[in-house]
């Protein structure tokens, strides 16, 4: 699935693409830049925390859990 939203660093549209991922056994998403970078996010108590990379800005993550937030209420992701 793609998301679009603004990038909190300029403001610019940002479009990603968002694919299920199992995650050391736990369901996550990989988030993929449209350059082919990527990170895994998990939802751990209602937040989405980054997995495996050391830095994303968290403007940006919180960006991409409130845009993934209406969908995984319905697509149990």
């Amino acid at each position: 699935m793609e998301i679009v939203l603004k990038d909190p660093r300029n403001d610019a549209e940002l479009r990603l693409t968002v694919e299920p991922e199992d995650y050391n056994g736990e369901q996550g998403v990989r988030i993929v830049y449209p350059n082919k970078d990527s990170f895994v996010m998990v939802q751990k108590n209602g937040d989405w925390e980054v997995m495996d990379e050391d830095f994303v800005n968290p403007e940006l993550v919180d960006a991409i859990g409130k845009a993934l937030h209406p969908r995984a209420s319905y697509n149990s992701i």
